[in-house]
């Protein structure tokens, strides 16, 4: 599996965002053999990118309003 064509998502924290904010669909979910740690398959397009960076700057604007 080539990983540059697919996001594993292993945060419920980043799959509910893309979910349910941005409308992104996984391909599947499934469980890491080795760690048993649940994540989701998503291709990885440019719209998830843009996702994926929002996020982020999003999380850095949340932790700097913190008391």
């Amino acid at each position: 599996m080539n990983p540059d064509k697919y996001f594993f998502c292993y945060s419920t924290n980043l799959l509910e965002y893309l979910r349910f904010e941005k409308g992104q669909k996984f391909i599947c979910t499934a469980f890491h053999d080795k760690t048993m740690k649940r994540f989701w398959l998503f291709e990885r397009t440019e719209d998830l990118k843009q996702s994926l960076i929002e996020y982020k700057e999003r999380g850095k604007e949340l932790r700097l309003v913190m008391s």
